[in-house]
């Protein structure tokens, strides 16, 4: 290893012990001074040598509290990692010329030994010294090298007890924040779980137990002190939302995959709510040990979206569905037509008279007369048709998968009556009937919009014969004049 890279390690290992220019403490201080009056001089140090300096985290005598590095004794002991004595520094052409031996604080005898640093499964690293000085020069002892390792050792382990206790404080502090911040955080989930309506769960798969947050316990309606119901979780779910919750928990523990879910839900005061619960596992060491996963009332959100389902399916003055909805069920309609090899009867309707309505009567008579003919659409059709309003005076059923021909003729004779409408206001009486057009999927090979136009071509062919009537659509016949 080059000197450049033993001075960055003991750089580094220096920093790690954060001893670098701390305050004095008193376990140092009594060793310098332990080290000067075993061997009887003036001065002592514990010294650490930084990159341009040497600073004394201890010392006795006329010692400044650090100096330059440059033409120092400790620097030495430290780049070779041995023990340094110098008896007669003015006779050691090293340091005759150095400013410590030629002024202040006039060194001439100097004894110096390494303090290391001990690290775990590495070499110790050197970062100082402790060491001797006096301004008379003396012949060693044998002795005198032997007292300063035995008393270095001390040192290190000093710094050593030091940086464990520094450590532990460290570790201590980081441990407190780390509590504070888990219980901030703690704080902060329970408040979100209120705001969100939501709580979490953990089932342990071995000991067949689950534990809920605050927040299960409040969507549940039960008491936090009375436990978890364990045998009475899955009554909360009605069914069909119970089979399917343990189908999809089943799925998940055979296959891993996280499922979520939107289930009606009954809590334990007996109010019907709307959850959504997801779920996935937990593994330790590849093993599934747990279920976990959210549980959160979703009532008001799946609520309004139902009336927005609503709003964008239904026609506002009469409630019945509107164009888009209309579409959409013939088609879904039509699907099972085509998968059964089935047939699906369609009514187009036309009102007639309708602007008369408006014109000697006004409107509010016209919504009137619009909103009655809703109402007896629901009241003509048979279970399983689906009428709707296609926009103005135009209305449209899907008859039931479930009716024939003579069922049709039946339901639409029904209309036909039920569709004569006779409106009085103002000195002015105005009648209203509604005009039939039929049609048959098989006959317009199961396609929705030549299935609408061929129920169009029969309602005008029928208000060419009469107005009030019905007609149903023929492939032979001639509609070249219709509408």
């Amino acid at each position: 290893m080059s000197d450049n890279e033993h001075e960055t390690l003991r750089q580094k290992a220096l920093a790690e012990i954060a001893l670098l220019d701390t305050p004095p403490e008193r376990e140092f201080d009594a060793l310098a001074k332990l080290a000067q009056r075993m061997l009887g001089t003036s001065m002592s140090s514990i010294t650490l040598i930084a990159p341009e300096r040497q600073w004394f985290k201890a010392y006795c005598g006329p010692l400044a509290p650090q100096t330059p590095r440059d033409r120092a004794f400790c620097p030495i002991v430290v780049e070779t990692g041995a023990p340094l004595v110098v008896a007669d520094a003015r006779l050691d052409p090293r340091f005759a010329g150095s400013p410590f031996v030629t002024g202040a604080p006039n060194i001439r005898f100097y004894a110096g030994v390494p303090v290391r640093v001990q690290r775990p499964g590495r070499s110790p690293v050197t970062v100082g010294t402790l060491c001797v000085l006096d301004e008379r020069p003396r012949e060693p002892t044998p002795t005198d090298v032997e007292v300063l390792e035995g008393l270095a050792c001390l040192a290190e382990a000093l710094i050593e007890a030091r940086s464990v206790a520094r450590r532990a404080a460290e570790a201590a502090e980081e441990h407190r924040l780390t509590a504070e911040r888990l219980e901030r955080e703690r704080r902060q989930f329970k408040q979100a779980e209120r705001m969100a309506d939501m709580g979490s769960y953990r089932y342990d798969i071995e000991r067949q137990s689950t534990a809920w947050s605050d927040g299960v316990f409040a969507i549940h309606e039960r008491p936090i002190s009375g436990g978890v119901p364990t045998d009475e979780i899955l009554n909360h779910f009605p069914e069909p939302d119970r089979t399917a919750f343990v189908a999809a928990v089943m799925r998940t523990l055979e296959t891993g995959e996280p499922f979520e879910l939107d289930a009606d839900f009954v809590t334990a005061k007996g109010n019907a709510r709307r959850v959504r619960c997801s779920c996935e596992i937990e593994l330790a060491k590849g093993r599934p040990v747990a279920l976990i996963g959210l549980i959160q009332d979703i009532t008001e959100r799946h609520g309004l979206e139902q009336r927005l389902r609503h709003l964008a399916r239904t026609d506002d003055l009469t409630q019945l569905a509107n164009r888009v909805e209309f579409h959409r069920v013939l088609d879904a309609r039509l699907r099972a037509a085509r998968a059964a090899d089935g047939d699906v009867a369609v009514l187009l309707i036309d009102l007639d008279g309708f602007k008369g309505v408006n014109d000697a009567l006004g409107h509010a008579a016209g919504d009137a007369v619009l909103r009655r003919v809703a109402d007896r659409l629901r009241a003509s059709c048979t279970a399983g048709s689906f009428p709707a309003r296609l926009g103005g005076d135009e209305f449209a059923v899907v008859l039931s998968a479930d009716v024939d021909g003579v069922g049709v003729d039946r339901t639409v004779r029904r209309l036909l009556h039920d569709l004569e409408i006779v409106m009085e206001g103002s000195g002015h009486i105005a009648r209203v009937t509604g005009t039939i057009g039929i049609a048959w999927s098989s006959t317009a090979g199961q396609d929705r919009d030549r299935l609408l136009r061929q129920a169009d071509a029969a309602l005008y062919a029928a208000k060419r014969t009469r107005k009030g009537t019905a007609a149903t659509y023929r492939a032979d016949a001639d509609y070249r004049q219709a509408g």
